[in-house]
Parts: structure tokens; C-alpha cells; sequence
């Protein structure tokens, strides 16, 4: 793998930064303990993660079948957060992003997991997590984040499926420096129709807002070490509808900080080059506001963009800007990655 070694200004220093920047052109997811085993419950220390994650995987790599206990709760929080540890290196520019999910079955007792089961799920997702990296085919990559999540709905009552999603983060144009946009980006609203000139079809005003986002991603100091995230969110979203205009000089659409419009716009509307900028902007603004963040978070990329039916006003008709976004806690090490 590629890297580079990189000193970057803090995240909220950044905004300020990256909202003169995007693309210019196209290329551009119980029961009680019992007296033979004791349930293990233990709280990691945010001011010292690789400690605590150190200090995890040693216990659960040693133990023994029967010895301990560990609740399906915590064994999702704490696997997920040790596979980042291993593999996470996400302080990069980035214009890619692959996602490939994996599943691994995990023995169980009601709402508990013998912590040696747990370590066989461990090896085996790491073995695969690795196999299915060194298989992207990006010319730049390393991990942005691996998230956990238990299933206990399966046909087996002593079987769990646990899955796994990959985010392996990529550099396509093979140049540390953002992409930039200029007066020539003008975009069709939506479904990918390309420029307004009937260019670069493949992308729309949704996607480059996504895409330029991400290549312009605020990064965060680390000095020699890497970043890599814990608790993962990928759940977040918004709508345009949730921000509207404060400045009443603006009135691009419907007085909203982001595109919205009725069902005869969205065919017929060009988003010109000022729009766009003001767009950008403003969703750098919103992706930096901590308020809409977990507590301790940060934005770690936009996964996806475009208009949906806003509910709030009419579902059949009316279109607004949507955003599903992810978020984790950023924690810097001096280990090196698994790969």
C-alpha cells in the first residue's frame, strides 16, 4: 500500500479551507451469568483506546472454553472497535470508497458469548477482512472503517450471525492534492443527467456534492501515527428540509440551504456555478457541526446523496436533498496496521 506522511490541521480547523473546493470534471452499511463462568463487562477509556483494545485482545486471545462470558452488546462494540485498531488507517485524501460486507457465525447462550467462541469469530473475520482488502483494486487504499453489528434473529438459538462491512477508502487520480471545481461545473438536478450541456453523464449535482466532499474530506492531526475510528454510526442522514436559509438575500430553492423542488423542476433545472458553490459550502458547514454528531464524533465520509420525497411537505410531489453520512470517534496510534 501507497502512503504518504502527512501533517494536517486539526478538523475544525478545516472547514474554513475546504469550501473553496469539489470537481471539475467527471471522473471524478439473556440470561444470567452462571457459577461456572463469570460475564465480563468492561468500559473503555477514551483518553487511552489502544490501551484498552491492547489489553482486550490479549484476554480474549487467551481465553479458554468455558472461562468466561461476555455479553452480545459489548462483544459487538468491542470486536468492532479491535478490528479498526488492527486495520483502520484513515487519514488520507480520498475520492473512493468500496464497501464489502462478511459474515461470520458466532456460538451463543441466550444473550451471552463464551469469550474463546469470540475469539474464533475474531480470527476468522480478521483472515477474511484481510483476504477481501488485498482483493479492491484501488491504486491507493487503505482501511476508513470496519463496522460490527450482531444478529440474533436466525433460525439457530445458539447461533449468531455477526457482520461485518468494510470501508476501504481509495485515491483514483493518484494525486495527494483535493480536486477542484471551477466556473465550468454546472449540473443537472438529479437520476446522473450529467452537466448542463449534456456532459459527464454518469454524475448530477447530488453525486458531485458527494463526491467532492469526500476528496476534500477535513483530516486530522496525527503525528507519526495513523487515525482510525471506534463506534462507528453509519445510520446519520438529514434532509434540505432540516436547514433553512438564514440569510434572506439567498432564495436559490424554497428558502433552503440545500436543493429542494417540486416534481416539474427536477427534469428542467441547471444548478449553475454559483449555486453550486453555495450548496458545497453550506454542506461543509452542516457536515462540521459537532450538534448533529454523537457525542465525541466526526464526520468520516458522505456515503450517498440525492433527492427523496419530503414527507413533511408533499410525498407525491415536492423533492428535497438527502444525505446519509457517517460518523466515529477518531482516536491516534503509533501501531501499525495489520497489512
Amino acid at each position: 500500500m501507497k502512503k504518504r506522511n502527512l501533517t494536517f490541521a486539526i478538523f475544525a480547523m478545516a472547514v474554513a479551507t475546504i469550501i473553496s473546493a469539489a470537481f471539475v470534471s467527471c471522473k471524478k452499511d439473556s440470561e444470567p451469568k452462571t457459577s461456572e463462568s463469570k460475564t465480563s463487562e468492561m468500559s473503555a477509556s477514551d483518553s487511552n483506546m489502544d490501551e484498552y483494545l491492547i489489553s482486550f485482545k490479549k484476554k480474549l486471545l487467551s481465553a479458554q472454553k468455558g472461562e468466561e462470558t461476555i455479553s452480545l452488546e459489548q462483544a459487538q462494540r468491542d470486536l468492532g472497535n479491535l478490528l479498526n485498531f488492527d486495520f483502520g488507517d484513515a487519514n488520507f485524501v480520498t475520492d473512493e470508497i468500496k464497501y464489502d460486507t462478511l459474515y461470520v457465525p458466532v456460538m451463543r447462550k441466550g444473550n451471552l458469548i463464551d469469550m474463546a467462541q469470540l475469539a474464533n469469530t475474531y480470527n476468522t473475520a480478521f483472515a477474511s477482512i484481510l483476504d477481501t482488502f488485498n482483493r479492491v483494486d484501488f491504486p491507493e487504499k487503505s482501511v476508513l472503517y470496519i463496522t460490527c453489528s450482531i444478529n440474533q434473529d436466525t433460525k439457530k438459538e445458539d447461533t449468531a450471525d455477526v457482520r461485518f462491512v468494510l470501508a476501504t477508502r481509495g485515491l483514483s487520480h493518484n494525486d495527494p492534492m483535493p480536486l477542484i471545481f471551477d466556473e465550468t461545473d454546472n449540473w443537472r438536478v438529479w437520476e446522473k443527467l450529467g452537466k448542463c450541456d449534456g456532459t459527464c453523464v454518469g454524475d448530477d449535482h447530488t453525486t458531485i456534492l458527494k463526491k467532492a466532499y469526500n476528496s476534500n474530506r477535513p483530516l486530522l492531526a496525527c503525528h507519526n501515527g495513523r487515525v482510525y475510528y471506534t463506534d462507528i454510526d453509519t445510520t446519520q442522514m438529514f434532509y434540505a428540509n432540516d436547514f433553512p436559509e438564514t440569510n434572506p438575500d439567498i432564495n436559490y430553492n424554497h428558502g433552503n440551504r440545500l436543493w429542494c423542488g417540486w416534481g416539474n423542476e427536477v427534469n428542467d433545472y441547471c444548478i449553475e456555478y454559483p449555486e453550486m458553490r453555495y450548496y458545497y459550502n453550506n454542506l461543509c458547514q452542516i457536515m462540521a457541526n459537532e450538534a448533529w454528531h454523537p457525542v465525541g464524533h466526526v464526520t468520516i465520509a458522505i456515503k450517498d446523496c440525492f433527492l427523496d420525497f419530503s414527507l413533511s411537505v408533499n410525498p407525491q410531489l415536492y423533492y428535497s436533498f438527502f444525505c446519509i453520512y457517517e460518523t466515529g470517534k477518531p482516536n491516534c496510534t503509533n501501531v501499525e496496521p495489520a497489512y
